[in-house]
């Protein structure tokens, strides 16, 4: 008769090695390592200074379908430019202040006059599919630095051609 060993330690190390080893394995999709670094993501600015935008995942680098994960970090006074797009976003602050313009009717012509909600440290909101929409850091001393999860990558951005601001005055 064979006697198994199922002692705690035992099956402790075998865990261990096998989490250690995961840890270390890379992504079968892209062969990438799955954890890594955060500090050794690229980062890019799409011709916006002041804006450091990272993927830490997404359907490109790491072959996901579903979701898309961006870091993004801006300078006091760096925006977004008014835009929409076809996924849902999720936004967790993590540092810093700004203002969210919202269109309150982005599936007219037009949008409308935007919606401005403060934004600051710990607080989170969502944009619907296709909602007009744009960031600010209207903090003068402090990055601002977001937390994006989006849905159904690769994303499609529409750049509107006008200004919110014009619109807020009106």
């Amino acid at each position: 008769m064979v006697e198994r060993c199922t002692s705690p330690i035992v099956l402790l190390c075998l865990f261990s090695f096998s989490a250690l080893t995961l840890a270390f394995s890379p992504c079968p999709l892209t062969g990438l390592p799955l954890v890594r670094n955060i500090s050794e993501i690229p980062q890019d600015n799409y011709g916006r200074a002041g804006l450091s935008h990272m993927t830490v995942a997404g359907s490109l680098l790491h072959g996901m379908k579903e979701v898309e994960v961006w870091l993004q970090t801006f300078s006091p006074g760096t925006h977004t430019p008014i835009h929409r797009h076809s996924c849902e976003e999720v936004f967790i602050v993590l540092k810093g202040s700004g203002t969210l313009y919202l269109a309150s009717d982005s599936h007219g012509r037009y949008p409308g006059k935007p919606q401005e909600h403060f934004i600051f440290p710990n607080s989170t909101f969502h944009i619907p599919v296709n909602d007009a929409h744009q960031l600010w850091n209207t903090n003068e001393h402090e990055d601002l630095q977001v937390l994006v999860i989006i849905s159904r990558p690769p994303v499609k951005v529409y750049v509107l051609l006008f200004m919110f601001h014009t619109l807020l005055t009106s």
